[in-house]
């Protein structure tokens, strides 16, 4: 066997609901017992969105959501499978949900949370996604800005 490392791709979904004081955020607990955003491997063909859509309605059962598609946020990290090294990189597609209602796939996942900014990146089990929860909430930050802003020019 070779030292040199596999590569792995997954595709996920940031789900993300909009509140009066802000967002909250949708984590899963995988049986594993680590905690971070649903994703999955693609199947043949398939698009990375549609691989993303395709996990997060699977492990979630939610159904009512917009993928935000102009943007992406990509982790990448290494873990050891049979001790061989692999490289994995996934790529995070955040997506503005409509229901709070969660229908969890029990072969995957142990439980979930819907969590406020601070509150989710302290339950994210590893730096890498906490990493994409930074980089969402700062995305999430210019938005409002850009609103407020065009608002306040809006009327003038």
């Amino acid at each position: 066997m070779s030292n040199l490392p596999h590569t792995d791709a997954a595709f996920g979904i940031v789900p993300i609901l909009p509140q009066p004081d802000g967002y909250q955020f949708l984590l899963i607990q995988h049986w594993g017992g680590h905690w971070g955003f649903p994703k999955g491997h693609a199947e043949a063909e398939e698009t990375a969105i549609a691989a993303a859509r395709r996990e997060f309605e699977e492990e979630t059962g939610i159904s009512a959501y917009e993928v935000i598609e102009s943007v992406s946020f990509v982790e990448q990290y290494r873990f050891f499978k049979d001790k061989q090294p692999v490289d994995k990189t996934v790529t995070y597609f955040p997506a503005w949900v409509k229901s709070t209602t969660v229908i969890r796939q029990q072969e995957e996942i142990q439980n979930y949370c819907w969590l406020p900014y601070e509150d989710a990146l302290k339950q994210m089990s590893f730096k890498q996604g906490k990493q994409i929860l930074q980089q969402v909430q700062q995305y999430l930050s210019q938005i409002d800005l850009s609103r407020r802003n065009s608002a306040k020019t809006g009327g003038i």
